[in-house]
Order: structure tokens, then C-alpha cells, then sequence
């Protein structure tokens, strides 16, 4: 048995559904949940084994740099609280359950503006100085306010070998995942999360339907379909944007795994997308977007995990026309709990909307935890001709805490 405490989790999570197929990112509300088990008291596994679990946390980020646009220091911090559960009501000794699925949240930021803008964003919008790189640092550190992230449910047929998900959702759940995609809890650079910079991505929630199945012991598939105009945090608009406007956000992908419990560690995928035309996540000319994406990551040993990631992308939607990653997470590093990520990127950033220059990429952090309780993570990154500022380079420096219970 692998002595890591995700892919332990994982295979916890799964062992108590009958082997079900796992077909979400370790990211999703129900492998977060059973990822802090060892948090849990007494009272919240009486619940559990009654079908209701749940859990808590807050998280900080900071980042700071010496690099800005402007040759200056620049810096960014900010917060989520978030409380996500799921309620299994139906099917709990089949593998056939149905359960409620809920995640809320809270982003808020520390400074003038918040972590996500760091990167670009303030320098084309007015702000304050950032770094001038094509590219997110922090996606999920925003200063949003109150959303809603999941409210949906989450059906299983076929003895758990068929998923279906019908309700607000977040993609980056089901889309282009592995291991070590999570902001929470991996690298903090969308080059190296879902899509790998090079795809386009709605709202964390928005309306949705989305299915996975094994097609055999060891090939999957999993399609969707997104509300591409959807606010998480005005979810009820949904209904207008995703029946009126008709924007989506279509995906579909086929993907092989060692197994079922396993299926976003040691796992190889293609992920073809299309995005619709004329919505507010278009970068310049509102022509949309499609693209394809590449993923492979496979435990070399039972600790160490290298990975190779791709995109390829056309349309005005994503932040490059290709990207290309290599990394490696050492998991159990120092401790069972402990995890470390490793992980380079080239990318031509999109030329419709950003000119088509190259940029490289490189990211560090080492997750540690203490207790059941709390996790601490550095970061340091470095960035090679980011596109948009007067500096050849900049280095970048981040610490991540986060609370759970």
C-alpha cells in the first residue's frame, strides 16, 4: 500500500462505496472530506455512517515579489472560508447512491487587490503594479465575496461504474484533473491546474451536467456540459444565462487508469473542449474557443510521481495557444501528511489576445502539515520573459496556510 495520505484517502473513499469509480479531482467535496477523516470526531463519523458529512476550513495566501512590471515590489494576500458537505439519502448499501453535494465560500482579500490579479490582470485593468506575466497566480484568491461552488446531485449507477451530476458544479472537478491540480492543497500556477493554461474556463460554479463511466476495468470516459456565461456568486441567474444566452462550455474525455480508486494518480487522458462564442471570458474578440488537452502522471514508486501535461488551444479564450508541463510530486516527503511538487512550463501565450510570446515557468512548494488540523505551504516560482513587463524575469514567493477541521 502506498504510505501517502492522498491516494490513502482516495482509496478509503472508495472502499466504502463498494469500489465505486472516483471519477473527481482529489479537489472535489467528497475526496476533501475523506482526505481529513483523521480530523474528524467521534460525532461527525456517527453522522457519517448515517450519511451526512462535512467539513471546514480557511485558507490563506500570500505572494510577494521584487520583480513588478514597473521593475517594483509588488504583493497580494488574501482568504477563503469555505464549508462543503455531501448528504447521501439514497442507494447507501447498492453503490447506486444519490447524495446532495454542497460547497459554499467566502473569498476575500487582504490587500488593495487579491492574489488572482497579481499576475496581469491589474496591469490591463488600472490596478496597482503586477507582475506583467500571461498567466495566473492563485486563480482561486479572489476577493468575490459570498458563492456558491457545488449545489448539486450526485447520482451513481452500475454498482458505482457510472457517475452523474446534474446542478451547480465546479468543472475543474471532472475536467483535465490529476493529483496535484488543487489550489488548496498543490501548485498554486494555473500551468499547472486544470487546463494548464490552455483551455477556457468558466466560473468555480455554474449550471451543469456531467457524466463519467468505466468503460472497461481500466478506460473511463467523462463528458460535460457548462453554463460558459454562469456567476457563482448570483447561481440562480444561471437559469437566464444558461437558457437565454445558450453559451456552454462542452468537454469530453477518454482516459485510462491503473484503477478505479486510483483513477487521477496513475492515470493518461486527452480531453478535447469547445467553448462558446461572445461570453464575458473572452479575451479580446469574443470568438470562443476549442481546444485539446494531454495529461499522464503514474506512481514510479510508491512516493514519487512524475507527470507531463499539454494544451493546445485555439480562439480568444485561454491565456495560451500551447502549453507544455513536466513535474513530479514526491508524496510522503519528511511525513505521511507531507507532500512536495516540482514542476516546470512553457507556454505561447495567445496570440490574439496577448501577441503569441513565449514565456517559461517554473514552480516549488513543499505542503507540510501539522496535527490533524493545519497545513503550511512556501512557494517559490520563477517566470522567464514574462510577456508583459519591462524585466526579464521575476522571481515570486508565496506561503499558503490552511485550517481545517
Amino acid at each position: 500500500m502506498k504510505s501517502v495520505i492522498l491516494v490513502g484517502s482516495l482509496l478509503t473513499a472508495a472502499s466504502m462505496q463498494l469500489q465505486a469509480a472516483n471519477f473527481e479531482s482529489p479537489d472535489s467535496v467528497d475526496n476533501t472530506i475523506a482526505e481529513q477523516k483523521a480530523a474528524q470526531k467521534t460525532w461527525r463519523e456517527d453522522l457519517a455512517s448515517k450519511g451526512l458529512s462535512f467539513g471546514l476550513d480557511y485558507v490563506m495566501f500570500g505572494v510577494a515579489s521584487a520583480n513588478g512590471s514597473q521593475g517594483n515590489d509588488v504583493d497580494r494576500a488574501s482568504g477563503v472560508a469555505r464549508f462543503y458537505g455531501a448528504w447521501q439519502l439514497t442507494g447507501k448499501d447498492t453503490g447506486n447512491t444519490g447524495s446532495l453535494i454542497w460547497k459554499v465560500e467566502h473569498r476575500h482579500s487582504y490587500t488593495q487587490t487579491a492574489p488572482k490579479n497579481l499576475a496581469f490582470i491589474d496591469d490591463v485593468s488600472g490596478g496597482p503594479e503586477g507582475l506583467g506575466y500571461v498567466g495566473m497566480i492563485g486563480a482561486a484568491y479572489s476577493d468575490q465575496g459570498f458563492r456558491v461552488t457545488n449545489l448539486h446531485w450526485k447520482q451513481k449507477f452500475n454498482g458505482g461504474r457510472t457517475s452523474l451530476i446534474v446542478g451547480w458544479q465546479d468543472v475543474t472537478d471532472y475536467v483535465d484533473t490529476y493529483a496535484l491540480g488543487s489550489p488548496w492543497t498543490g501548485f498554486q500556477n494555473l500551468a499547472f491546474q486544470t487546463g494548464a493554461g490552455a483551455m477556457g474556463l468558466p466560473d468555480d460554479g455554474i449550471l451543469a451536467i456531467s457524466a463519467g463511466h468505466m468503460l472497461t476495468d481500466n478506460f473511463y470516459a467523462v463528458a460535460g456540459i457548462a453554463d460558459a456565461n454562469g456567476q457563482s456568486d448570483d447561481i440562480f441567474d444561471g437559469f437566464n444565462t444558461a437558457f437565454n444566452e445558450s453559451e456552454f462550455l462542452t468537454t469530453f474525455e477518454l482516459g485510462w487508469t491503473a484503477s478505479q480508486e486510483q483513477i487521477y494518480t496513475d492515470n493518461v487522458h486527452v480531453t478535447v473542449w469547445d467553448f462558446g462564442e461572445d461570453t464575458r471570458h473572452s479575451n479580446a474578440t469574443g470568438e470562443g474557443g476549442k481546444g485539446i488537452n494531454f495529461s499522464a502522471s503514474y506512481f514510479v514508486t510508491p512516493q514519487i510521481m512524475p507527470f507531463v501535461r499539454a494544451g493546445f488551444s485555439e480562439g480568444d479564450v485561454a491565456l495560451y495557444d500551447k502549453s507544455i508541463s513536466v513535474g513530479v510530486g514526491y508524496f510522503g516527503l519528511g511525513k505521511p501528511t507531507n507532500n512536495l511538487g516540482f514542476a516546470m512550463n512553457w507556454a505561447e501565450t495567445n496570440e490574439v489576445a496577448f501577441g503569441g510570446d513565449k514565456q517559461f515557468t517554473a514552480e516549488l512548494y513543499y505542503n507540510m502539515q501539522f496535527g490533524d488540523h493545519v497545513q503550511i505551504t512556501p512557494d517559490i516560482q520563477y517566470i522567464k520573459d514574462p510577456a508583459m513587463s519591462n524585466e526579464d524575469d521575476a522571481w515570486v514567493v508565496g506561503l499558503r496556510a490552511r485550517i481545517f477541521i
